[in-house]
């Protein structure tokens, strides 16, 4: 069995795919700032080594590695702080898998597509991003396929749609399940007619575990979708019953009032330009991924939903 190394264990996608390498029988080192903080994300899971440490120090991860031959990469940060950071932190860890010929896997995600020319989208849809992140999303995973090409290392990269569900606490999408349990009313962004998905994060994670230890998928980028497309409206309406509460839900859509948040919350003025993921269709063609590994993880919206609230009245006290 492999030893993996995990970046962002603390991280929804870095704790999934942590869940599923080693329900699979692995050994994963993850990284983390803080042991304390990492050791409440364990909860019940077996063959994890926590080593303390800064990812974005490159003698941290290298320590971090010893031993290792795949790393997961499941950083994220604040999307203002990407400019400046996201480049120079990928390029850290790269430089890790270069030194010690570590595989690298790497979660995407749709942004580099830009707005789909058809639906659903598959791997071969160009790279046409007109975002700021976007763009900076293709970059990434430029970089990714030149370090693995010039030092001869494998890399796999999973795109998946936005995700849901345990452990994924960002300020924004855990709320909805707070607000359902707690009574309060649901605010999302977008147009709530709109066709899109959402992939439950343990379905993701699973996908990961699959493509980092397969010889399958090396070199190789895969679309993994949700399990089926829904709109922005009936996700809300699903989270809402889901708390036993039965709550209002409502969208906000409106240019103007993202324009007049933006100028005193840097945060709204980036989401500002990710808007148009929840006012247009946008959904995952898997078939590359199903002929590869011959299914695809998908939970069915009800019980990903289930589970999710599950978690969050014993994770959040509720």
């Amino acid at each position: 069995m492999a030893q993996i190394l995990v970046l962002g264990f603390t991280g929804g996608i870095g704790r999934a795919a942590t869940k599923a390498l080693v329900q699979n029988g692995h050994n994963v080192t993850a990284l983390v700032r803080s042991r304390s903080k990492g050791e409440k994300y364990i909860n019940e899971l077996n063959n994890i080594t926590l080593i303390e440490g800064d990812a974005s120090d490159y003698n941290s991860v290298l320590k971090a590695a010893d031993g290792c031959s795949h790393l997961v990469y499941g950083l994220n940060i604040p999307y203002d702080k990407w400019s400046e950071n996201v480049i120079p932190l990928l390029e850290t860890s790269l430089k890790v898998a270069a030194e010690k010929k570590l595989k690298f896997i790497f979660p995407g995600n749709v942004y580099v597509y830009g707005r789909a020319k058809l639906n659903p989208v598959n791997e071969d849809h160009p790279h046409e991003a007109s975002t700021k992140k976007g763009k900076i999303r293709i970059e990434m995973e430029n970089l990714i396929k030149k370090y693995s090409t010039e030092n001869n290392f494998p890399y796999t990269i999973i795109r998946m749609p936005d995700f849901y569900g345990p452990y994924v606490v960002n300020g924004f999408s855990e709320k909805l399940f707070i607000n359902s349990i707690t009574g309060k009313s649901l605010q999302w962004i977008g147009n709530k007619e709109t066709t899109t998905e959402y992939i439950f994060i343990e379905d993701g994670g699973k996908a990961i575990a699959n493509a980092a230890i397969s010889e399958k998928a090396d070199n190789q980028e895969f679309n993994i979708p949700a399990s089926e497309p829904i709109t922005n409206g009936d996700f809300l309406r699903k989270i809402a019953i889901a708390g036993g509460k039965n709550v209002k839900f409502s969208t906000l859509n409106s240019d103007i009032v993202f324009n007049i948040m933006g100028v005193f919350n840097p945060m709204v003025k980036e989401v500002k330009e990710m808007l148009y993921l929840k006012r247009e269709k946008l959904v995952l063609d898997g078939t590359k991924y199903k002929k590869t590994f011959g299914n695809i993880p998908a939970t069915p919206y009800r019980e990903g939903i289930d589970k999710t609230i599950t978690w969050a009245k014993e994770f959040f006290k509720l």
